[in-house]
């Protein structure tokens, strides 16, 4: 398995992935920022978690992206069946291929968090936009949050796959994980901020994964 991740790691160069996961922080920060100038928030844990759902719903669409292109784009231009002309378990291909997105997807969402989050403390000290200053407790929790939150959207964002794999297209995959994001900013902080709901989520992402996977050695292409 470690070998196949190396193998498609080569295949798809990170750098890209890496680039475009820097300007979307950028992108992001920036966002945060005109929003705290225009209208300060109310206190540090909103505008923690603003940052957190931005991150967030940003990688699971972008780990669509990556999906239509490791995955999906493969099957559809039928690229994939050199691979399979090999003596090599689809299953554990494929797999490899949902570990690299999901753990880029996990990595990019806590780093990007952590440093989004440092530069907007930073910035704010500097010319404040939230009047209090972040407290240990507030720190502590938001650990907590984040790690969950990273974990679950890791998880989430295999959900587009299944749909893609469907009908083998990249934009119903793209377009599912749009979807998957819309339906969770109309929930609002209710149900965007509760612990509960990411984690059910994830199962869901999965589940999906699974039902993804579980017939790729029998299944024609």
């Amino acid at each position: 398995m470690l070998h196949l991740i190396k193998l498609e790691m080569k295949k798809h160069k990170p750098g890209g992935m890496l680039l475009t996961a820097l300007i979307s922080d950028l992108a992001i920060l920036a966002f945060v920022l005109m929003i705290g100038y225009s209208e300060p928030f109310e206190d540090y844990a909103t505008a923690l978690y603003v940052i957190r759902l931005l991150i967030t719903s940003t990688f699971v669409v972008y780990a669509s992206v990556l999906l239509s292109k490791f995955v999906v784009e493969e099957y559809r231009s039928q690229t994939i069946t050199l691979l399979f002309l090999y003596p090599i378990n689809r299953r554990k291909l494929l797999l490899s291929k949902l570990l690299i997105v999901g753990a880029f997807t996990f990595l990019a969402i806590v780093i990007s968090d952590l440093t989004l989050s440092a530069g907007f403390a930073a910035i704010n000290d500097r010319r404040p936009i939230v009047p209090e200053g972040l407290t240990a407790d507030l720190l502590a929790d938001e650990a907590v949050r984040l790690l969950i939150f990273a974990a679950s959207a890791a998880c989430l964002s295999l959900i587009p796959l299944f749909f893609g794999m469907r009908k083998k297209s990249v934009p119903v995959t793209i377009v599912s994980s749009l979807l998957i994001v819309f339906i969770f900013f109309l929930g609002g902080p209710q149900l965007s901020s509760a612990i509960g709901v990411p984690v059910a989520l994830g199962i869901v992402g999965l589940l999906a994964a699974y039902l993804t996977v579980r017939n790729v050695e029998t299944k024609d292409l």
